[in-house]
């Protein structure tokens, strides 16, 4: 395991403990984020979409 997927987890772990395990995507979307910090911005734009298609849903 290497360092990005050692923080990964231990987040995954401290979340799991507040009863809010990371998804796949959450996970593959930190790696994006370790990997390449520039896409912050295209991350942040993916979750916010997320977000507000599933609030349309419920609205």
């Amino acid at each position: 395991m290497n360092a990005n997927e050692r923080l990964i987890a231990e987040v995954n772990g401290s979340m799991s403990i507040e009863g809010m395990t990371l998804t796949k995507a959450d996970r593959d979307r930190m790696m994006r984020y370790l990997r390449n910090p520039e896409d912050f911005g295209r991350i942040i734009k993916e979750i916010k979409l997320k977000y507000q298609a599933s609030d349309k849903d419920h609205a």
